[in-house]
């Protein structure tokens, strides 16, 4: 019977507490982009390592290479 009363009376000093967030106010979290792994193995190394990068930052990186690529194949301008 005294729980009961002392349960009564934590609940209703702090009833903010028992009721629910505001849909308003509540914060919503961002949706982290998926990571696509490739795994690569060294020259002189049996161990294989694993890279994880956004579809992007692939993208962003297949076309710097691209451009190097390119400056190796066709040599530096001006040579």
């Amino acid at each position: 019977m005294l729980s009961l009363v002392l349960s009564l009376m934590l609940s209703a000093a702090a009833p903010e507490a028992a009721a629910p967030a505001d849909p308003a106010t509540t914060t919503v979290k961002a949706k982290k982009p998926k990571k696509i792994c490739q795994s690569h193995t060294n020259t002189g190394s049996r161990m294989k390592r694993q890279t994880c990068k956004t579809q992007e930052e692939w993208e962003s990186e297949q076309q710097t290479n691209v451009g190097s690529d390119a400056r190796l194949t066709h040599g530096a301008a001006g040579n």
